[in-house]
């Protein structure tokens, strides 16, 4: 299991303006939130610096400072021991933000292409750890395609397509309920516990019906074990999120007769945010979010209307692999959510620039 241990180390003030704080690398301050203040790494002395951080600290914004500053923490290449600095001005203007959030449902949909890049997904972690700890319910909604096109190629299955769709007969089925239940899901869930998070399974939550393929001029096509969702049980969600906990739903459901069925993972997000009501839907994806031109990543669109939205897909600005995700943004906003965002889940705490930032990678889409 990857494991996560992060660190940063505060600076005295600047004489000559207002206080600056430093995030290095990754090692033992983690362990110190559990530690009664005053209890310090040398034979219980607080290095001076560290008596920047008040005793009275109130443990709400202990811990959005922990999370918030590592979001300037060096993740990739060499120099994980670079500084950076940032004003505390800016900080608590970031959490007044955050906390802004509270009591507002979020769905968070992580897809199997953004879960690529082991980096992108672990600050994607501490950034769910971090919300919910500035007191964000939460819901997190995986899938998990490119694991199972690889579980698939190890267990000598070649992928059957209809109509450009996967087909998913029986021997696909059980790789993909494994993959995405047993192994996918079930690290999610050891992951968020690791920091903190009261993550629990969530596989009963959904019930499915079998779908079928729509034909512009025949009968739909079978496409084998594959749902969609007819059913959202928001009783068991809204008690687990009163309850402190964070459901983590894999994209699969059970129809009446109790058959698992392969369901699009942007269609279940999409059915749970409305099922919530949501005040945010967000699918973290591999792509930088909605471009007036694919070709060129500086055309990004930060915003849409619904109504806007709709009119890019008919003439064609918006197309191929986009139509599926902001149609999924649609469904969620008729369903009853609030906004619907799509996130380059590869750029690091995409998710938590939602919440303090005013700019974001990716493009919102409202009513």
């Amino acid at each position: 299991m990857l494991k996560n241990n992060r660190s940063w180390v505060p600076r005295p003030p600047n004489p000559t303006s207002q206080a600056i704080f430093v995030v290095r690398s990754r090692h033992q301050h983690r362990n110190e939130l559990s530690r009664p203040h005053g209890e310090h790494r040398e034979r219980g002395k607080a290095p001076d610096d560290e008596k920047l951080i008040p005793p009275d600290i109130d443990g709400l914004l202990r811990a959005g400072y922990y999370g918030f500053f590592s979001i300037f923490e060096p993740r990739v290449g060499p120099s994980r021991m670079a500084e950076h600095t940032f004003s505390l001005a800016a900080f608590v203007a970031a959490v007044d933000r955050a906390v802004s959030h509270r009591h507002h449902r979020v769905v968070v949909k992580l897809g199997g292409s953004a879960m690529e890049d082991p980096a992108a997904t672990l600050a994607c972690l501490d950034a769910l750890a971090t919300l919910y700890k500035l007191g964000i319910p939460l819901v997190l909604v995986h899938g998990g395609g490119k694991p199972i096109d690889r579980a698939m190629t190890q267990a000598g299955l070649v992928p059957r397509k209809v109509a450009g769709r996967r087909y998913t007969d029986a021997a696909t089925l059980e790789i993909v309920v494994r993959v995405l239940k047993d192994e996918i899901n079930a690290e999610l869930v050891a992951q968020l516990q690791a920091r903190h998070v009261p993550a629990v399974a969530t596989c009963d939550a959904l019930t499915g019906e079998r779908w079928m393929l729509p034909t512009p001029d025949g009968p739909p096509l079978d496409l084998g074990y594959v749902g969609r969702i007819a059913q959202v049980d928001t009783s068991l969600l809204k008690r687990l999120m009163a309850d402190g906990s964070v459901p983590v739903i894999p994209s699969i459901a059970r129809d009446a007769e109790g058959q698992w069925l392969n369901v699009n993972a942007d269609t279940v997000a999409a059915a749970v945010a409305g099922a919530l009501q949501a005040d945010q839907t967000i699918f973290l994806t591999d792509t930088p979010g909605v471009l007036h031109d694919r070709t060129n990543p500086h055309s990004l669109m930060p915003a849409l209307a619904e109504a806007q939205a709709r009119e890019l897909i008919a003439r064609g600005v918006i197309d191929g692999g986009m139509i599926p995700k902001v149609e999924a943004c649609l469904e969620a906003l008729a369903a009853g959510a609030r906004s619907a965002f799509i996130l380059d889940g590869r750029v690091p705490y995409s998710l938590l620039a939602v919440f303090v930032h005013d700019t974001f990678p990716g493009t919102v889409i409202r009513r």
